[in-house]
């Protein structure tokens, strides 16, 4: 029985641990995105990820769009193109080459950090050198 109990709470405790990573990923993203703001004001087209991303420290979870600072975007098509995008999903990534100043989305269970550079040079952002293996020019 215990046995039982153990593989079957595996999962769960994967499912957790990458959570737990997703989280620290995308609190250092916002924190070295906007190093100067106390407070971070994110919109998500997705409750989950607003649910998790409440957690971080200094980030406040909008419902307007317009009071965004960053946009979290999994499916939403249509966005303003002058806020910033960071993309949930490859897909959407794809869609928003032109605009996105990056993406984050898991593939084979692995994740996967990309950031483009001219993106990030419209909007006038220069990232710390340790995100510099995560810097491309086109997806």
């Amino acid at each position: 029985m215990k046995k039982i109990i153990l593989l079957l709470s595996i999962p769960f405790l994967l499912l957790a641990w990458d959570m737990q990573y997703e989280l620290k990923i995308y609190a250092t993203l916002l924190h070295n995105l906007f190093p100067k703001k106390q407070s971070i004001k994110v919109w998500s087209d997705d409750a989950k990820k607003e649910d998790m991303l409440s957690i971080i420290s200094g980030v406040k979870i909008v419902k307007n769009i317009k009071n965004a600072d960053i946009l979290i975007v999994e499916k939403d098509k249509k966005l303003p193109k002058k806020k910033l995008i960071f993309a949930i999903n490859y897909l959407i990534f794809k869609y928003y080459e032109k605009d996105a100043i990056g993406g984050f989305y898991w593939k084979e269970g692995r994740p996967n950090i990309l950031f483009l550079r001219q993106n990030l040079a419209k909007h006038h952002i220069k990232l710390p050198s340790e995100f510099n293996e995560f810097m491309e020019n086109r997806l």
